[in-house]
């Protein structure tokens, strides 16, 4: 199992192509559509991403978690997501379907009070496509415009268990993080003739190579017996990024031929993204329930509540060359409950029936999204959210399968604009060594 996941693992960061989450033309502006959550244990919970951890999840959202990581149990988690919008415009709608493997991490304790993690995961992603037709008198043109591309995350987490009590823990983390990839934006205009494919191509990109960082913490105190509280907070200071404009300009006899094309004009001109300051703030409160007397078994329930606030103060750039580029700032809030049937689970795990072994998840969120009419309103996200997880307990180790589901709207309170509604489904794996085969093992001899 090991050789097998760090195959895969060397394979994907080695391997890996930027993929678009979204269909979504509003994904034209700044670096595309920002990965808000990108986790199917997060996602059910109301995009509640860096306020819910613990031993058994590694949660790369929040870098001071990782200290809490069971010691010998490495964590593999590896994610994947689908969309499916409906597009509706006055009275005409249209289906877009996305898909793309959302991250690939893996994270271990490293001594006490120390965690570590590293992996790739999105950061931003562009995808759309629509196209119009226009009658000239003589000629009949048609006009495409899309978007395509992505910038990934590579990133390096370290945290450091301050206080580690049994009632009391306070930890600090940092992610360092490589951003690379490219983002573009295309106008293609096409002569409508069944003899030829004539046209022309303008194409804008940015290409993404920099470095990027953010903090974490949280404070974790018991209440008594049964409950538990968690203050998280995570910082992004306002950080410029490198990056390179590139403006291309070509004619072609064939569009789709690529080896037709006539350069008009190849501009690039580097540059800087600023990247505006980001600030999450995120409770969390667990409580054991009363027991649950079965005829043969007790069970001892657990409810977990979050809530959580997230500011971005949005994007720009210093190319002189880009008009109507720039993403405004934005706000998210969001809120969670989990429902553990059975909270002692290995303890009691040969009485449980079948629906006893599962997590049940929901949560609501509502995002003020970065962008705007003309009129001045701006465009809101609204979601419901559900899933499951399942351990998977062969080997008794902190293995699960997670899924969530999203049902969501987009859209602004103005008529005579294009409203989506979508739905998607969220599909993660955490894969950890059973006791007797523990990774990274420090090895003594007598």
């Amino acid at each position: 199992m090991r050789q097998l996941i760090s195959f895969i693992f060397i394979l994907f960061l080695f391997g890996a192509k930027a993929q678009s989450s979204t269909t979504n033309a509003l994904s034209y502006y700044g670096l595309g559509e920002r990965a808000n959550g990108n986790h199917s244990i997060y996602d059910a919970l109301g995009n509640n991403n860096f306020n819910y951890f613990d031993s058994s999840q590694l949660n790369f959202f929040n870098p001071a978690s990782y200290c809490l990581m069971s010691t010998g149990n490495t964590l593999f988690s590896i994610g994947l997501q689908a969309r499916e919008s409906k597009y509706s415009y006055n009275g005409r709608s249209e289906y877009r379907l996305s898909a793309m493997a959302d991250h690939f991490a893996l994270g271990f304790k490293m001594k006490k009070n120390m965690g570590l993690s590293f992996g790739l995961k999105p950061f931003s992603s562009r995808g759309y496509s629509f196209s119009q037709s226009i009658s000239t008198g003589a000629d009949s043109l048609k006009y495409t415009y899309s978007g395509k591309g992505g910038i990934e995350d590579l990133y390096l987490g370290f945290s450091l268990g301050i206080i580690q009590k049994k009632k009391t823990k306070f930890a600090i983390g940092a992610n360092a993080s490589y951003l690379f990839g490219t983002v573009s934006n295309e106008r293609q205009a096409l002569l409508i003739d069944a003899n030829t494919n004539s046209g022309g191509i303008g194409r804008q990109s940015i290409q993404m190579k920099a470095f990027h960082y953010e903090l974490g913490t949280f404070f974790r105190q018991a209440i008594g017996k049964k409950q538990e509280i968690t203050l998280s907070v995570v910082f992004a200071p306002n950080q410029n990024l490198s990056a390179s404009h590139l403006n291309e300009f070509y004619s072609a006899t064939n569009v789709n031929t690529l080896s037709t094309y006539d350069t008009l004009d190849y501009t690039k001109t580097k540059g800087q993204i600023n990247y505006g300051v980001e600030s999450k703030f995120g409770l969390a409160y667990q409580v054991i329930l009363h027991d649950w007397k079965r005829k043969t078994r007790t069970l001892h329930p657990q409810l977990t509540v979050l809530a959580s606030y997230t500011s971005f103060a949005g994007v720009s750039n210093t190319f002189d060359q880009v008009n109507s580029w720039n993403s405004l700032n934005s706000e998210k809030v969001g809120m969670g409950i989990q429902f553990t049937p059975e909270v002692k689970f290995y303890d009691n795990i040969s009485t449980l029936k079948a629906l006893e072994k599962l997590n049940y998840r929901v949560g609501i969120y509502q995002n003020k999204l970065p962008y705007q009419t003309v009129s001045g309103n701006r465009y809101i996200e609204q979601g419901i959210t559900f899933g499951l997880g399942m351990p998977i307990i062969a080997q008794q180790g902190l293995s699960s399968l997670n899924l969530a589901v999203t049902l969501g709207n987009r859209g602004v309170a103005e008529e005579n604009t294009t409203k989506e509604s979508f739905i998607g489904l969220s599909f993660g794996l955490i894969v950890s060594p059973a006791s007797f085969d523990r990774w990274f093992r420090k090895r003594k001899l007598d």
